[in-house]
């Protein structure tokens, strides 16, 4: 009679698995692009101003980057979470005041019970941070009113 002709099943066909090779290739490289696009933008200067310790141990921080946004810590899940914006104006102040007090190079480790700090970081690096909070300490007034208006300025809501 008839000679039945099977035909073979569309997924073992070469052509199906070339196209699904090189959509699996296409996403993986993608993904990687994302990544390295998530990885450029974390090398922004952050500033960050923080003040805590004493019986509870809990600090407060905040931190504001060159483009205005400012953070919260999230101390419980070791994150920086979007507070709110600066103004523009008040982003160019600080920083100008911050590079005017040298606080990039500055050194004061003079932790306490109760501390504060400023630190400044690129990405995830810490390029510098001065603690002060000793009762044997006095930090320079200068540093102690910058970080008392920057913290004031960033923890207000607009």
């Amino acid at each position: 009679m008839f000679n039945s002709v099977r035909s073979t099943p569309f997924w073992k066909k070469r052509g199906f698995s070339l196209i699904c090779c090189i959509s699996v290739a296409f996403l993986l490289l993608q993904s990687c692009a994302t990544q390295l696009e998530a990885n450029k933008n974390s090398t922004i200067k952050r500033y960050t101003f923080g003040e805590g310790g004493g019986f509870t141990g809990d600090y407060i921080e905040y931190s504001f980057s060159e483009d205005g946004k400012v953070y919260k810590r999230d101390f419980n899940n070791q994150r920086d979470v979007f507070f709110k914006n600066l103004n523009p104006e008040d982003t160019k102040n600080f920083i100008t005041k911050i590079n005017e007090l040298g606080i990039l190079t500055m050194e004061i480790k003079e932790p306490g019970n109760i501390s504060k700090y400023i630190e400044i970081r690129e990405g995830e690096t810490s390029l510098n941070k001065i603690v002060w909070g000793s009762n044997s300490y006095h930090a320079p007034d200068n540093i102690v009113e910058l970080h008392k208006k920057i913290f004031r300025k960033l923890a207000e809501l607009d």
